[in-house]
Formats: C-alpha cells, structure tokens, sequence
C-alpha cells in the first residue's frame, strides 16, 4: 500500500507522510502475523506457491 491509497481510507488524510509509513509498516506486520496464525491453526503451509495441507487422518496433500 502506499501512502497515498492509504490516504484514501476515511479518517486517513491528515496523517504526515512519516506516520502513514509507520502505520502502513505497522498493519503489514499485522497481516504476516494473522496469516502466519492462520496457517498454523489451519494446517496449511503456504511456500513457491505448493500447498500443503495435513487431513485428520495424516495424509497429505498437494495443491499447485
């Protein structure tokens, strides 16, 4: 996202450019955070574009 897009949003347009970067890097951190949780209550492991993802019963399967 770049600040301008950011800019976009409602409320967001009175940010200086140096806050907006900090919240733009903030919420992208957020995101590696939530999928990377997601991923692991899921079973899934996402990597070059191979999905993995473990059954109940253990068996694997794969997705490209």
């Amino acid at each position: 996202m770049t600040i301008n897009e950011f800019r976009s949003y409602p409320n967001c347009s009175d940010y200086t450019d140096e806050q907006a970067a900090n919240i733009i890097q903030t919420l992208e951190k957020l995101a590696i955070i939530l999928f990377d949780f997601t991923c692991q209550q899921n079973g899934m492991i996402i990597d070059n574009q191979v999905v993995i993802k473990q059954n109940e019963k253990n068996n694997v399967k794969l997705a490209a």
